[in-house]
């Protein structure tokens, strides 16, 4: 029998801090199915009025069974195993844990602590209580050998994730496993290790497939990146190879295996399709809402992923996964609005049902319009969509794009290409279109206010004197605000506005200043003045150029 200590990170664990994953291993005497967990873990700090924790361990491959954790206080945790084979069972150890220092957490946010709903439900949090706006970039391919590791770091994933980390994003949307649900004859997408089963009849998992997705999901973690993740599509296809019953299964394997890492989960993507394609019921999902909350010992925040269509039988016809806001599984919401421009407004109608449900639940704008290769507008398109889900009051956005999302590879050597689309471009040449670098200046309007404390108001609006509108889908020009009580408020101005007279409502008597900021490049500049007459307060004129679209901050001295 051998016990060995393997610290996911790089550095040894003698140097673990808190909120740091690492891993415990065993070796079974006997063979165990590889969906069972038998053998627990059980940690408890030296004060135990401190912290206690329970994990299961996964399984690894051969009689490989490991348990992965973090642990959120600094001092002596002691643990032990509990198993019923005699290999595993009763095998104890200390761990000394430290806190993490200010650099090591201005480098890597993630040593703040795991990710929580905020006390409001209005938005997520660090365990140590900072805000996080969840400015996410779509790779739903990234765990595939088209977007492969390379040596050294040097594949495209990791170039990918190097360029969104520079340019703002702190979120990655990706899929578990990638290639089913999506995909017309639902193949499954291979990694450097395989596909994740070694018999898709049977559903017998693969041990190396999950060795370079661990290699994925470690890298994210040390960069800093929440990841929103799935486990897959399990519907969009006549060609259904999955069953609610293999879908519990790998679902909770997943949630066992990757639960220490910060992340955000839902346990289906496009949920609805499923209904019609694979003769799913709605108990059928919450049954893996409830398998997959009971082996969350971390409190992964747990939500659903719906379709950006509305012609489904009620009550899923919706583009918000409201339809499960009373299931006890469920605590936060997922929107997807849809890959037409004619949709976009959906951004703004959609986030205001979901945050009028109670108790409040976080809103997650995890899909929207994907930017194209071949549209000119796409730049503004992302901009809209980000600066709209910011004033709308959700905790998060998530920017897409065709040829990334799917990492699509036209060369790949055995036809993984990803999903071929109208026009699709491969990743290399979707890499850098401009619109992921014109989302990431929405930290500009972060770091200038308490946004988790904004609410929407864009009836306080007033546009040459006219009472404020929604955008339509026909218009989508029309100016957005939120306020913060009296002391702040935040105008996102569309294209289309230039020469009009823009005010705002209710402001209370006092000075006011104001800045603009540029949301093409997060620049930002103080405004001539900010006048106000009565309760109303006048935007000044917009910069140059007018034909554009800005950014306007007004503060209560």
């Amino acid at each position: 029998m051998r016990l060995l200590l393997l610290p996911i990170c790089v550095s040894k664990l003698a140097g673990l801090t808190t909120w740091e994953p690492f891993e415990l291993s065993f070796e079974a005497s006997e063979s165990h199915n590889g969906y069972a967990f038998p053998v627990e873990v059980e940690f408890v700090h030296e004060d135990p009025a401190e912290s206690k924790l329970t994990v299961k361990a996964f399984w690894d491959g051969g009689r490989t069974w490991k348990a992965r954790a973090v642990l959120p206080e600094p001092g002596r945790w002691t643990w032990k195993s509990v198993s019923d084979d005699s290999g595993m069972n009763a095998i104890d150890g200390t761990l000394d844990v430290s806190e993490p220092g200010a650099v090591q957490v201005e480098a890597n946010p993630n040593l703040r602590g795991s990710l929580r709903i905020s006390e409001s439900g209005r938005y997520f949090e660090y365990a140590d209580g900072t805000p996080v706006f969840l400015l996410a970039n779509t790779l739903w391919g990234g765990n595939t050998a088209r977007c492969g590791l390379g040596e050294n770091e040097s594949g495209p994933f990791f170039q990918h994730l190097f360029d969104r980390k520079a340019k703002g994003f702190n979120t990655m949307l990706m899929q578990y496993f990638h290639g089913y649900g999506d995909y017309p004859d639902s193949p499954g997408h291979r990694n450097e290790g395989g596909k994740p089963y070694l018999d898709i009849e049977t559903k017998e998992l693969n041990p190396a497939f999950f060795h370079y997705l661990d290699q994925r999901m470690e890298a994210l973690w040390r960069e800093g990146f929440i990841v929103a993740i799935p486990t897959t599509w399990w519907g969009k296809t006549k060609n259904c190879v999955f069953t609610p019953e293999d879908a519990e299964r790998i679902s909770a394997y997943c949630a066992v295996r990757y639960g220490a890492y910060n992340s955000i989960w839902s346990i289906s993507g496009e949920y609805q399709y499923a209904f019609d394609d694979c003769g799913w019921t709605e108990a059928d999902f919450n049954r893996i809402g409830r398998v997959v909350q009971q082996h969350n010992p971390f409190g992964r925040p747990l939500s659903i992923h719906p379709s950006g269509r509305t012609n489904w039988d009620p009550p899923h016809n919706t583009q918000s996964s409201l339809p499960f806001h009373d299931q006890p599984w469920l605590d936060h919401h997922w929107l997807q609005t849809g890959q037409s421009r004619d949709r976009l407004h959906n951004m703004v109608s959609r986030s205001v049902e979901t945050r009028l449900a109670r108790p409040a639940t976080p809103v997650f704008l995890s899909e929207a319009y994907y930017e194209r290769s071949f549209d000119a507008e796409g730049a503004y398109t992302s901009r809209w969509q980000v600066w709209t889900s910011l004033v709308q009051g959700t905790c998060g956005f998530g920017y897409g794009t065709f040829g990334i999302w799917q990492f699509y590879d036209p060369d790949d050597p055995r036809g993984e290409t990803g999903k071929h689309a109208n026009q699709v471009v491969p990743w290399w040449d979707a890499f850098d279109l401009p619109g992921s670098r014109e989302v990431g200046p929405v930290h500009s309007a972060l770091g200038q206010l308490d946004w988790w404390k904004l609410e929407p108001a864009t009836n306080k609006i007033r546009v040459d004197g006219n009472p404020g509108v929604s955008p339509s889908a026909e218009d989508i020009s029309p100016p957005q605000a939120a306020r913060i009580g009296d002391q702040a408020w935040i105008l996102y101005i569309p294209r289309g506005n230039a020469g009009k007279r823009i005010q705002l409502l209710d402001t209370s008597k006092g000075d006011w200043t104001g800045s603009w900021i540029n949301p093409r490049t997060g620049a930002r500049f103080s405004s001539a003045s900010v006048s106000v007459q009565g309760r109303q307060l006048r935007l000044p004129d917009l910069p140059k150029p007018q034909n554009e679209d800005w950014v306007f901050l007004a503060k209560a001295k």
